[in-house]
């Protein structure tokens, strides 16, 4: 059992050892390359840069985390409001690792109905902006045009897809414009690696196993139960059998209390990035809740928020493998949360900030989790 542990932290040393030498490496990569290069951003469209940008703004859905993930909070001047508060400020990891991003100047608001700031944009001066691709390629370039800034559009990580192309390249073209190349390689490794493992634990599974739901998310704002997914990664990829698959293409979905009733699933998944709605609800209405299966069974399970104005990657796959424990345990026996919480944010953010993260959420919540 000794050599079991010991060897289990010399693996972990050697991989917080690895990202971290992969981390500083952005620098050093970044401060030998002086040519001019071209990135083409997820639009198709080609921009061109005479030398690495040394000031740098990541706006809209999703952009702070994508960028982080490739460099930290290195060069940044400016984030929005939305992106450094409230449970973005809770949620997620880079927050965690990089505590300096609270103090870095706000440039606009942002939200679900996100505009950029022209002026505020202007004042800060930067050699490139990071922008989630929501507009057309033509908005993209008016703004460009009319900000006389580089705009660098890349995926906003809206569709439910954890796992694919449009966050592979999001990654590659943040590495390639930073000239940080090698770091985005890395973390790309790293969630094809952990897409593969998860697969292999369910491949030969059937997909109609117990009726799963999945509620409290994240949809324009914090929600409560009723809001729900189908169709993502988050449930596909460890065969949870979604209740709202078979009814919607619809990624995002608000139900009423009556269609949950009627769809009565067997277990219940909740995101705690309603939690604070979902606690009010439960009070004022004790009785809805008792009337679901999942509920009486005590198998209503919560998962920590891995959308949070934006896809967090990183949680994210964390939440696979604890809803896998929940959903197949026989085929996550072998997985402990926290040490796998260790070797994911490092990996992405390059420290262990599972026990902070942890911290933020229900007494309730973390020794549930201790548990599994």
């Amino acid at each position: 059992m000794k050599k079991r542990t010991f060897l289990s932290l010399a693996l972990m040393m050697f991989a917080a050892w690895h990202v971290n030498e992969g981390m500083r490496g952005v620098a050093q990569e970044r401060s030998t390359t002086a040519a001019r290069y071209t990135v083409t951003d997820i639009a198709g469209r080609e921009i061109a840069f005479d030398k690495v940008p040394e000031r740098v703004l990541a706006l809209g859905h999703g952009v702070l985390q994508q960028y982080a993930y490739v460099c930290g909070a290195d060069r940044l001047v400016g984030i929005e409001e939305t992106a450094k508060s409230g449970h973005s400020l809770m949620g997620q990891s880079v927050h965690h690792a990089y505590p300096e991003l609270r103090k870095i100047q706000t440039v606009g608001n942002g939200g679900p109905k996100f505009s950029p700031d022209d002026e505020q944009i202007a004042y800060q001066a930067p050699d490139v902006v990071f922008i989630a691709y929501e507009n057309t390629k033509e908005e993209l370039d008016e703004l460009q045009k009319k900000l006389n800034v580089p705009i660098v559009g890349i995926g906003a990580g809206m569709r439910g897809a954890i796992f694919g192309d449009d966050a592979y390249r999001t990654f590659e073209i943040i590495g390639k414009t930073m000239r940080a190349e090698k770091r985005a390689a890395a973390v790309i490794r790293f969630m094809k690696s952990a897409q593969e493992d998860l697969r292999k634990r369910v491949a030969d599974l059937p997909e109609n196993g117990e009726t799963v739901y999945i509620g409290g998310c994240s949809f324009r704002g914090t929600q409560g139960i009723l809001s729900t997914k189908s169709h993502i990664d988050l449930l596909t990829t460890v065969r949870a059998n979604n209740v709202m698959d078979n009814l919607t293409e619809s990624v995002s979905v608000v139900i009423d209390k009556e269609k949950l009733l009627d769809l009565d699933p067997e277990i219940i998944i909740l995101d705690l990035s309603g939690e604070a709605l979902l606690a009010e609800d439960m009070k004022a209405d004790p009785g809805f809740y008792q009337a679901l299966k999942a509920f009486r069974n005590r198998k209503a399970y919560a998962i920590m928020p891995y959308f949070t104005y934006g896809m967090n990657y990183d949680t994210a796959i964390l939440d696979m493998y604890s809803i896998g424990k929940v959903v197949h345990p026989d085929r996550f026996a072998d997985v402990d949360l926290e040490r796998k919480g260790a070797e994911i944010y490092t990996a992405f953010v390059g420290k262990d900030v599972y026990r902070e993260l942890m911290e933020t959420y229900p007494k309730s919540f973390r020794e549930a989790q201790s548990d599994e």
